[in-house]
């Protein structure tokens, strides 16, 4: 196509050429802008979804009802400078899961580790758990 306007811009005066070029170049950028204006449409098809509020009675609530107050200025989080320590804290509380698994990754790598945490989830989803994945990228 490209080739066949080069020839028929070639076969016409230099004048006329240059007002094709001219032409056609607007006419790339109007459907460039059109196209930018352009909407998505509605998911109108999804269900709202929100978390549990009450899990006092979960095995996980019910642990940590009983834990001792954090000393002020401590948050309770625990950073996890191990891949494996990782992998092996998702996958108990993955197993130990009751009503609902919230995860949210910038990247889920289709790698052993992955497939394995995927599994773990499917898993969860047959034992009835309700599974919900927030996600940046999938490999």
């Amino acid at each position: 196509m490209i080739r066949m306007i080069n020839i028929v811009i070639q076969t016409l005066p230099r004048q006329t050429g240059t007002c094709i070029h001219y032409s056609l170049l607007g006419g790339l950028f109007l459907l460039l802008l059109l196209s930018g204006c352009a909407s998505l449409p509605e998911n109108s098809h999804r269900s709202e979804s929100s978390a549990y509020a009450n899990t006092h009675d979960t095995t996980l609530g019910i642990a940590h009802r009983h834990e001792k107050r954090l000393p002020p200025g401590k948050s309770g989080f625990l950073l996890l400078g191990d891949g494996l320590d990782a992998y092996v804290a998702r996958t108990i509380l993955a197993r130990g899961a009751e009503h609902s698994i919230d995860v949210q990754y910038y990247m889920i790598h289709d790698d052993l580790v992955g497939k394995l945490f995927i599994h773990e989830l499917f898993k969860a989803a047959d034992r009835g758990v309700r599974i919900r994945i927030l996600v940046d990228d999938i490999d």
